[in-house]
């Protein structure tokens, strides 16, 4: 695989002996260039077709709900429309064998850039599949932690206006009769967004050259029979959420007094002033919207992978572009095929890496120190990103109480990565990324177990692969990579657990390894 640039690489980096502080990141600058829209990337290959079921698929009948009784939200009977006329609807294509019972998210939504204002109409499909009645269906809202920024105009349960209640995050909406399981409704959301300026730490939100939507969208949390509904508070630490894999079907409409270009979970598809983004078995749909973005495509065997980044960083943007695309073919051989047909690699002002379906932000700081090797942040934390596409997209699992199951993979992950392509650098890999920080604690810990960012990480992320490299050599090399796959297709668009992750482990192994998970456990 590239087998001169890895030659390249390996003298240069067999140069490096150590590692310089991560250097301040830079304001990009703008070119006086006129850019574009960017609506079909070169080499890609087409989404699949919208999710409505094919034909003689059991729909389950929607059950009628009457208008509650309680104090109603502001009232809208029908749906505002949005400028323009968005395309209709596409049948369903069923070649990702997908459960057609998950959630459908219909997403119409018009973006004013100068403004940043966003206007959403959202379809929601909810399937009952808990095995029990609902009586309400509970949404996360994450605009709404921000002050000023989701603004509800209506919401339709099959066609009648229905009541809500919203505090922080959590929207209740009482169903009126039992929601009984393989049962459906249909609810129509529309609202409005003033996108907030976005905080260094944060993702979402806007700065002068770029906006980021993330987690834009209500979506339906996910429900446990023994936990009920689950929708976590954020912590100082770690992520919080929480999805159940779903489909998206998002049409968006951009305007601006300059060209803008777009960057999404998923590659988008002109249909008249609309660009159409289809995108199955996910848990979240993400986009960046900058007028300098430039950006490079790679097309592999697995995916069409492009690299968005800013002015004087096209090397730092090849780099990231190259290894990203080498990770999928790896990840793919050795946990499962890549999940999405596309990845878009974002560049943005952060203080790390952040995933999402399709596609994975990285901080401007890790550009800046790209020293063209591979002995760096930008490839080493832009790979863990990129196995996120496995543990956490395909493998869901619960960010906040058990983030090992997605953090400790995906931090091994890039020791894979490193291993099949350079293996020369994996002791490297071992001090840079491992020892060096001499971690402690335990792999269980939650987000909300009182540490810090160095303790968390510590614990989670560095002891986490210390814990999966143990395993590994206890049960021998055979064992664990059929351990590998047989969890990520097991886990494919659910939820896996702790114990689930042993189950797995015993059935590929008989070997003994109690002592090495009292070593690193705290609770089992």
């Amino acid at each position: 695989m590239r087998s001169l640039r890895a030659f390249y690489v390996l003298c240069v980096g067999l140069i490096l002996i150590g590692c310089n502080l991560m250097a301040p990141a830079t304001f990009p600058t703008a070119e006086p260039t006129t850019f574009r829209l960017i609506t079909e990337i070169p080499n890609a290959t087409i989404t699949p077709t919208a999710f409505r079921p094919s034909a003689g698929t059991k729909i389950p009948t929607l059950p009628i709900i009457p208008t509650p009784t309680s104090t109603p939200s502001p009232p809208t009977e029908t749906s505002i429309p949005l400028t323009g006329s968005p395309p209709t609807a596409a049948s369903k294509d069923d070649s990702r064998n997908l459960d057609e019972a998950s959630p459908q998210y219909e997403l119409v939504a018009e973006l004013d850039y100068a403004s940043h204002t966003l206007d959403v109409d959202e379809t929601i499909t909810y399937t009952n599949q808990t095995g029990g009645p609902l009586n309400s269906l509970v949404l996360n809202v994450e605009a709404n932690r921000w002050g000023n920024c989701f603004n509800l105009k209506g919401i339709m349960l099959n066609g009648v206006p229905a009541t809500q209640t919203l505090s922080g995050a959590r929207m209740e909406i009482p169903l009126g009769v039992s929601l009984e399981p393989d049962e459906a409704i249909i609810l129509e959301i529309t609202y409005s967004l003033n996108i907030p300026p976005k905080q260094y730490e944060e993702v979402f939100g806007y700065v002068g050259y770029q906006t980021n939507l993330v987690n834009w969208y209500p979506f339906v949390a996910p429900y446990n029979n023994q936990r009920g509904w689950i929708l976590h508070e954020p912590s100082g630490v770690g992520e919080h959420l929480v999805y159940d894999a779903s489909d998206f079907d998002v049409r968006l409409k951009v305007k601006g007094d300059e060209d803008l270009i777009v960057a999404a979970s998923a590659e988008g598809k002109t249909e008249g002033n609309w660009t159409r983004y289809e995108l199955k078995g996910a848990r979240t749909f993400a986009l960046s919207i900058s007028p300098i973005f430039h950006s490079q495509t790679e097309a592999n065997q697995q995916a069409s992978v492009t690299s968005f980044y800013f002015q004087n960083y096209e090397n730092a943007g090849k780099g990231i572009l190259e290894a990203a695309s080498d990770a999928i073919e790896i990840y793919s051989d050795r946990f499962a095929p890549y999940p999405y047909e596309s990845l878009s690699i974002v560049q943005t002002q952060l203080a790390d890496g952040m995933e999402y379906d399709g596609l994975i932000f990285m901080g401007s700081k890790f550009y800046d120190e790209y020293n063209g090797t591979i002995k760096n942040n930008l490839i080493s934390i832009g790979v863990h990103e990129v196995s996120h596409q496995w543990w956490f997209g395909m493998v869901g699992n619960d960010q906040a109480l058990e983030p090992w199951l997605d953090e400790a993979m995906a931090l091994y992950s890039e020791r894979i990565y490193y291993e099949v392509t350079y293996p020369f650098p994996v002791n490297w890999w071992w001090r840079f990324r491992v020892t060096w920080f001499s971690p402690s604690g335990w792999v269980d810990t939650t987000i909300y177990d009182g540490y810090g960012f160095r303790g968390y990480t510590n614990s989670v992320y560095l002891r986490g692969a210390q814990f999966l490299e143990a395993i590994r050599f206890r049960i021998g090399e055979k064992a664990f990579n059929a351990f590998l796959k047989d969890f990520a297709t097991t886990h494919a668009q659910k939820h896996a657990t702790t114990d689930s992750f042993f189950e797995t482990l015993d059935r590929n192994t008989d070997k003994n390894y109690t002592d090495i998970v009292d070593d690193y456990f705290n609770r089992r």
